[in-house]
């Protein structure tokens, strides 16, 4: 099945008329709702020839039709290319158009292609993505504070890891087991103080029990141990550890 030039037309229209008047043409598309997952170059293809006008309905029709008939579009629905051509055009500079896709389908994807499940106005999208650029910057910035403070660490916890797997899976639980008993009196920062001074095993030497511990219990611990901990467990992590490792990075300050 294909997308055709009464495809086209019949959603312009929709685009152009109250969605109350245009119910026989909703019925025309009831059973074509393939043509909202079609490939871009097949929008692209068919809007050559549209004039500006022809092009916003176009889009108003897919994003009309696309909420009346609860089609599956998401991340690849026709609204969404559509609008990129109203932009490579220059028809959107007030984001009139894009507001109107907000208001008009609960597809988060619509119009600008990403996921955004907040207030639907374009105001509001702008916003968020601000925000959430900022919190990448920032994360970015201490993110590579880390790995500059942790330079050199790498080669040592492979060296770390290895000594660990020279022992046996028997020999590690006798050695886990007679932890527990001669620190059960410790207290849980004693412990990680234990894991984060040791020069030859890496924390995967010692019992996870020890590292059961709530993120509140976590955000008292002195900032220094937490960096300590994060930056023996910075890289190759698994399963208890890695939860453990991120917990830890939340509350680095990357200095």
């Amino acid at each position: 099945m294909e997308l055709t030039k009464d495809d086209i037309q019949n959603l312009i229209s929709i685009g152009q008329t109250d969605s109350i008047d245009a119910k026989d043409l909703f019925l025309y598309f009831r059973q074509r709702d393939f043509i909202n997952c079609l490939h871009w170059q097949s929008w692209r293809e068919y809007s050559t020839d549209l004039n500006d006008a022809e092009i916003i309905d176009l889009f108003k029709g897919l994003v009309k039709t696309e909420s009346d008939l609860k089609w599956i579009g998401g991340s690849v629905a026709g609204a969404i290319w559509i609008y990129r051509i109203i932009q490579e055009r220059g028809l959107d500079s007030d984001r009139v158009i894009a507001d109107f896709g907000f208001r008009n389908c609960d597809n988060p994807y619509i119009p600008f292609g990403s996921s955004y499940y907040g207030k639907r106005t374009s105001k509001d999208y702008f916003a968020f993505k601000e925000e959430k650029s900022k919190i990448r910057a920032s994360k970015a910035v201490r993110y590579d504070k880390v790995l500059k403070r942790v330079e050199g660490r790498k080669l040592k916890r492979i060296n770390a890891i290895a000594e660990l797997r020279h022992l046996s899976n028997g020999h590690r639980r006798q050695i886990r087991s007679e932890l527990i008993k001669s620190y059960s009196l410790a207290t849980a920062q004693e412990k990680l103080e234990i894991i984060a001074a040791d020069l030859k095993f890496p924390p995967e030497y010692y019992p996870p029990e020890w590292i059961d511990i709530a993120k509140e219990e976590i955000e008292k611990l002195p900032v220094e141990l937490i960096k300590k901990l994060y930056d023996k467990l910075s890289s190759k992590t698994k399963g208890h550890w890695k939860r453990f490792a991120h917990k830890l990075e939340q509350l680095d300050d990357g200095l």
